[in-house]
């Protein structure tokens, strides 16, 4: 009994430390990547005078002709907090951006 309580209290323990690990607060840009960048540039572009609060990696896939990547960003307006989804499709040999999609994150 008590060897099975050890055995889940690890299991919660190691499983929780990613979560909080992968949001990056974007207060040193030299630490994002490209594509980080790219999807900030585009959320500013879309909405100006917001600063970022965060940026997170939701998913991303490369295939042959075509990858693709999605950024969960925080922006802050005017003390307002809301999310926008970036997805960014490009050639993965030359890195040509086809598409980039901006979507409010729905309340």
């Amino acid at each position: 009994m008590l060897k099975r309580l050890a055995i889940c209290f690890l299991l919660v323990q190691t499983s929780y430390v990613p979560l909080h690990v992968q949001v990056q607060a974007v207060n040193n840009a030299s630490t994002l990547s490209k594509w980080e960048n790219k999807a900030i540039e585009a959320a500013q572009k879309r909405y100006p005078k917001t600063e970022v609060r965060s940026i997170q990696k939701v998913w991303d896939r490369k295939r042959t002709d075509e990858a693709v990547k999605q950024y969960h960003l925080t922006l802050n307006k005017k003390n307002k907090n809301f999310g926008v989804f970036v997805t960014i499709s490009y050639e993965p040999t030359t890195h040509i951006i086809n598409k980039i999609v901006i979507v409010e994150e729905y309340k």
